[in-house]
């Protein structure tokens, strides 16, 4: 506040030149008494506290949080701290977020529907952490999406991006005869037979229950059935009764009985064993071979059978689970034992008909593909599947959620719709989850309610795309690269995430606020910076007009009166200069 001097004389009028003197010195007072939310300084500029914003501090501040879309700043540099995320609006105080996308500050995709009940919604992070892949290995996961990017792991018997879909049962196809080995995997457990260790077996990613080193081979063959996704096995010993010998070698030789085609391999964990212990598995043709101590030799067999839905002998219901066996040009098919005879395993693998006639379908193969005709088995053309052609496929897209390949290394493997849409058989089209969009849903959208539009004031662009537009403070054109690897795990995103570049006049995550005129306040001396209405006023982002604060009006950019409404130029008071 400017200095006052009053005279020391002792009159009413001079009482009141305190008040009268202090009007013109409004470059000392704040708008609205900064609405009781921040400090008034020297300058006559609000402080806001920290959860408040505007020139008069009357504005809410929302949370804010790491961008899936922003203007890289370098390269290969993005995902700042903005408002809502870049994926809501921001509405006094709260963030509120587009469709698919959820948190506080909109940071965080949703998982729809929640799972639908049938399934648990987790992060990327959470994924890696708490789960495997097919081949039981576990990596970590750390990206910049690690937190931000939830996805649903579907309960046993259900699958879908949303948990949406009954599994129907697989099978082996009872008219082919190439495969006909099934899968043999060999255990062997290095350790004194009376120890208090156990082992933990994993296979495809699923863990059994605790198996003491003295296991028989009913203890063993439980365990093992016991584990997620593994039906029946048969368990030999070479050696004795007890799973874990340190005298000779047991060779323990595991037989999926009902799992059919090449499987994962099982893979074990020891623990409270002995320092020496040990525990392997031979799976494959890389290490087929256990020897015991008569010099035995024991081979692993992969499995070659079929593993088909349906056994390729009916359509799979997916609302239901179950197949529906095909009854076609007098050829009808049932579920099976899992070995071609009749069964309970609902799979469509026993064939009713003594003699085959034809492929599946009517007319076979739905003319939508080729017929075998040894095996009466279809080869359908592009763009169709199913076992009589009739189903249409969906484009496939990198995995928006799936486990990573490798530690930090993610979205590398192809699946149908994404793995953010469900396809619809009948058309071959991806219904894609909210937020996202793409013949196959790999494009995560720009936001707002039209996820490619930018509300019509704008441009839908890439990470990448929007690099090339990066200009500096000034608005000189200084054009970064995101994503200057294609095979960077970092920057995986750079083609994949979408963000809007508003035309002039526009401003917001989508496009849809108005822009206000900005000009110089000046209050701040030297101070060549731009500010929303001049700093001394509010602009209502629906008309992009400045709703000017008292004594201040529309400016020539300099101070002076002038058209630009931008709340630049400080009004003259009734009765003063």
């Amino acid at each position: 506040m400017g200095e006052v001097r009053i005279s020391s004389r002792k009159s009413s009028e001079m009482k009141l030149s305190p008040f009268i003197l202090l009007v013109p010195f409004t470059s000392a007072q704040c708008p609205n008494k900064c609405s009781r939310n921040g400090i008034c300084n020297t300058q006559g500029i609000c402080e806001c506290i920290s959860s408040f914003t505007g020139a008069d501090c009357s504005q809410r501040i929302c949370p804010k949080g790491k961008s899936f879309s922003d203007m890289p700043s370098g390269q290969d540099l993005a995902h700042a701290e903005i408002t809502c995320s870049g994926r809501g609006q921001c509405r006094n105080g709260e963030c509120d977020c587009d469709d698919g996308f959820t948190g506080i500050a909109c940071e965080r995709t949703t998982c729809k529907n929640n799972c639908n009940n049938n399934g648990r919604c987790m992060s990327m992070r959470h994924l890696a952490d708490n789960t495997r892949n097919r081949q039981s290995e576990q990596f970590s996961y750390n990206q910049w999406d690690a937190d931000k990017l939830f996805g649903c792991v579907c309960d046993s018997g259900w699958s879908g991006y949303d948990c949406s879909l009954r599994v129907c049962p697989k099978g082996d196809d009872p008219l082919t005869t190439v495969g006909t080995n099934q899968e043999v995997q060999l255990l062997r457990c290095s350790a004194s037979s009376t120890s208090t260790g156990h082992v933990v077996l994993y296979y495809d990613g699923e863990h059994s229950p605790s198996i003491p080193a003295s296991a028989s081979i009913y203890t063993l063959k439980h365990a093992i059935e016991a584990i997620e996704g593994v039906g029946e096995v048969s368990i030999t010993y070479s050696e004795g009764s007890t799973l874990c010998r340190d005298d000779v070698t047991n060779v323990v030789s595991i037989s999926f009985l009902q799992n059919f085609g090449p499987l994962p391999p099982i893979v074990p964990r020891s623990f409270g064993l002995e320092s020496w212990s040990f525990v392997e598995v031979a799976a494959d043709s890389s290490y087929g071979m256990m020897t015991d101590h008569n010099g035995v030799n024991y081979f692993s067999v992969k499995g070659d059978k079929e593993n088909d839905e349906c056994s390729n002998r009916g359509v799979c219901d997916q609302g239901t689970g179950t197949c529906n066996c095909f009854d076609t040009n007098g050829d009808v098919y049932a579920g099976s034992d899992g070995y071609g005879g009749i069964g309970d395993r609902g799979d469509c693998g026993h064939a009713v008909t003594p003699v085959i006639t034809t492929c599946p379908g009517d007319p076979p193969c739905s003319n939508h593909g080729v017929c075998d005709p040894t095996t009466k088995r279809c080869s359908c053309e592009a763009g169709y599947s199913g076992g009589d052609c009739s189903q249409r496929t969906c484009k496939q897209g990198l995995s928006w959620f799936s486990y990573p390949s490798a530690s930090d290394v993610a979205h590398t493997s192809m699946a149908e719709c994404s793995d953010m849409g469900i396809c619809h058989r009948v058309t071959g089209q991806c219904f894609c989850n909210d937020g996202f969009y793409g013949a196959a849903c790999e494009y995560m959208g720009c936001g707002g309610d039209d996820p490619k539009s930018c509300s019509s004031h704008g441009s839908c662009l890439s990470l990448r795309n929007l690099g090339l537009l990066h200009e500096e403070s000034d608005g000189t054109p200084s054009p970064v690269t995101y994503g200057s690897d294609p095979n960077s795990a970092s920057t995986w995103d750079a083609t994949r995430i979408m963000g809007c570049h508003c035309d002039d006049g526009w401003e917001g995550h989508s496009c849809h606020l108005r822009s206000c005129p900005s000009g110089k306040n000046v209050q701040l001396e030297g101070d060549e910076a731009l500010y929303t209405c001049s700093g001394h006023g509010i602009c209502d982002y629906d008309s992009g007009n400045c709703q000017c604060f008292s004594g201040w009006g529309s400016s020539d950019g300099n101070g002076e009166l002038g058209p630009l409404r931008d709340c630049g130029h400080r009004l003259a008071l009734r009765g003063y200069p």
